[in-house]
């Protein structure tokens, strides 16, 4: 979820780096070695060479850099919140990382924090530093749309000259929690340090559209998206700034993807033991291809639960329900986060 200035004061009130003798715990933030730019998943936007006349957008980026701010993050559980990363500098512009940094590895300059025994059920992402409300991000990328390569420019936000430049992408709120599944337990009987890393994937984190009223739908001016001179007209550029799993230990996550009515994807991670640690929706977007999921993709997976039947109840925060979803493709009905139920199909990507 998404936190004001006054919840983020609180948050920032409440947190200590815990007693000095009991376990170390070390947070890394590790980006998923996937690949930034994919073949697009549905139908193509141009026919025999012609560009498409309508929905000129596209999710399919080749990122070259993309940095984004991590003010602190806290681990919470049992009436201990503890800090385990912070960035001293005055302001978010000044905490930016390369989240298209060199894959698995550790993207932030931590070391090992002392962090009292008992259980951990919940990682704080802060991104703003007070007294601000909100952050940015900046993204440098290609995509082609409409028969042409388009890049990201400092000004005028797409430019058919490259090479691609980074373009700010605005965002209000400040703070996310995420659930640890399972929770991280913390005794004092540990002697080793505990390795606690957070991944997450760049691929289509992003998208962008050309100037065109058939693409207005798709901009969000409250956040991720670059300002607008004339809404229709000027092109524009969106993110939706990745989320993280947290996994103990140094084994890899696998991850699964699924494009849902052709214009979601969501994307389930698990660790060895194929339990679920942390998932994420975003927007998918073809060249020439009208885009209607039936629900907004723009959060994360709170909730992914067996129903014993092979079955999974995976829930949206602030979003959508699927009360049936299964890990392959399939078809089913969901609800969207008003009630109102819509059919989907999910197909399982490579």
């Amino acid at each position: 979820m998404r936190r004001s200035l006054l919840a983020l004061a609180l948050v920032l009130a409440g947190c200590s780096t815990g007693p000095s003798s009991h376990a170390l715990l070390k947070a890394e933030l590790v980006r998923l070695q996937t690949p930034t730019s994919t073949a697009p998943l549905g139908a193509a936007g141009i026919v025999g060479g012609t560009p498409a006349s309508l929905y000129n957008w596209s999710s399919n980026l080749t990122i070259t850099s993309y940095r984004g701010p991590v003010g602190m993050i806290t681990l919470t559980g049992a009436g201990q919140d503890v800090i385990v990363y912070e960035c001293t500098q005055p302001s978010s512009d000044n905490c930016l990382v390369e989240l298209n940094g060199p894959a698995l590895q550790n993207l932030i300059g931590t070391t090992p924090v002392t962090v009292p025994p008992t259980t951990y059920d919940r990682v704080r992402m802060i991104y703003c530093k007070p007294p601000e409300t909100g952050y940015h991000a900046y993204l440098s990328a290609s995509a082609a749309i409409g028969g042409s390569t388009w890049y990201t420019k400092t000004l005028g936000n797409l430019s058919a000259t490259g090479p691609a430049e980074p373009v700010q992408l605005s965002h209000q709120g400040c703070v996310k929690d995420y659930a640890i599944f399972p929770p991280l337990v913390v005794t004092d009987t540990i002697t080793v340090p505990i390795q606690l890393r957070l991944y997450f994937d760049v691929r289509e984190v992003g998208y962008a559209a050309l100037g065109d009223p058939s693409t207005n739908q798709l901009f969000t001016s409250h956040f991720g998206c670059t300002p607008v001179a004339t809404l229709g007209v000027t092109p524009y550029v969106c993110d939706s700034y990745p989320d993280v799993a947290a996994v103990s230990g140094t084994v890899l996550p696998t991850e699964e993807r699924y494009l849902v009515n052709g214009g979601a994807l969501i994307g389930l991670f698990f660790d060895s033991s194929d339990r679920f640690v942390g998932g994420f929706l975003r927007r998918h977007l073809d060249d020439g291809v009208n885009w209607n999921p039936h629900f907004f993709p723009d959060s994360y997976v709170d909730v992914l639960s067996a129903n014993g039947d092979g079955s999974y109840r995976l829930h949206q925060v602030s979003g959508a329900n699927f009360p049936a979803f299964r890990r392959a493709s399939h078809s089913g009905t969901a609800t969207e986060v008003t009630g109102n139920a819509f059919a989907y199909t999910a197909v399982r990507l490579p």
